[in-house]
């Protein structure tokens, strides 16, 4: 059952952002972060990522402007592999928090706060005013 949600999340995520071109990474994230370990789950957005821009390329490429999309590629492609390499950073360091809530331990690693806080940074930037 858990599979079939991440899979309708993942799938309504693609469509309600096809036309906005943001906030793929946002919805499905946490939603897979409930069901699978961070660094897992930041992996499977990626996947989810990844084919929704197959879809797009499919449905764009004819009219697409190719000298922006390489100028745009590009860096986007470097950025990707020192994201991809700073989680793995993140993920080895120790526990940063360990606490108990209503009788459940919980944990806090740095990878999660990291996360965390740029979940909530992006947030409130897509709620403050545009100028």
């Amino acid at each position: 059952m858990e599979l079939v949600l991440i899979g309708i999340a993942a799938l309504l995520a693609s469509g309600l952002t096809l036309f906005s071109g943001s906030g793929l990474g946002t919805i499905p994230m946490p939603i897979f972060a409930l069901f699978f370990p961070l660094p897992l789950a930041i992996a499977a957005t990626a996947v989810v990522h990844f084919a929704d821009d197959l879809f797009k390329f499919d449905l764009m490429a004819r009219q697409a402007n190719w000298s922006v999309i390489v100028r745009c590629a590009v860096p986007g492609a470097i950025m990707a592999i020192l994201g991809a390499g700073s989680l793995t950073f993140f993920d080895q360091l120790p526990l940063l928090w360990h606490y108990t809530i209503a009788g459940t331990d919980l944990e806090t690693t740095a990878v999660r706060a990291v996360i965390g806080s740029l979940i909530v940074l992006f947030a409130l930037l897509e709620l403050s005013p545009r100028v």
